[in-house]
């Protein structure tokens, strides 16, 4: 498997972070995992990308090998119980986010607050929010988009070629719901995730 280099997967605009150091951290997970990354990402400096499907805890390796081995500071909200030792300290330090869920319009506003304050800010959502297969997504990914005026980018797992795709920019429409359904089918189409019996 040849190396991942940052710069065929990374435009001018990216969000970044770490070093030589880090990035050869994040190479040994990827090629440990047998990962190979294809596509680039656009060139934006605010967007919420959308990763799926989210089927393992194996997702996690397989997102801070990415974000390591490119040197690509992206922020994503997970769970607060997710945050515990001994990797708490490393989620936040890559863009971790604690997410209360039982304060979900808090969550919402301060979202939107950091797109506004942040000259840049890469936000990656597990549209899921659940490692159990589900009928639906949730929308609120949209809405926010929406809302801060960002696009969404679609970044799809296949464990059938143990591929990361850097798949295609999308606009955020006005029918939340409906456009939710469409990447989700789209995905699901697509990809398939490290354990596929949660697809």
């Amino acid at each position: 498997m040849s190396a991942i280099k940052p710069e065929n997967h990374l435009p001018k605009n990216a969000p970044r972070l770490g070093n030589g150091f880090t990035r050869l951290i994040g190479r040994i997970i990827m090629k440990m995992m047998g990962y190979k990354i294809e596509g680039k990402y656009p060139n934006h400096n605010k967007m919420i990308i959308i990763a799926s499907p989210h089927t393992s805890n194996w997702d996690l390796f397989l997102a801070i090998g990415t974000i390591l081995s490119l040197g690509v500071k992206m922020n994503f909200m997970m769970k607060k119980e997710a945050f515990v030792f001994p990797l708490k300290s490393l989620m936040i330090a890559l863009g971790g986010v604690p997410l209360d869920r039982s304060s979900p319009k808090q969550v919402v506003a301060q979202t939107i607050k950091s797109f506004r304050d942040n000259e840049k800010f890469w936000l990656a959502i597990l549209p899921e929010g659940t490692r159990k297969p589900v009928s639906s997504w949730k929308s609120g990914f949209v809405r926010i988009a929406r809302t801060a005026n960002v696009p969404i980018f679609i970044m799809g797992a296949d464990s059938r070629t143990k591929t990361l795709h850097l798949d295609r920019l999308v606009e955020p429409g006005d029918n939340a719901a409906k456009q939710a359904e469409e990447l989700r089918l789209y995905s699901k189409e697509k990809y398939t995730g490290i354990n596929p019996k949660n697809d």
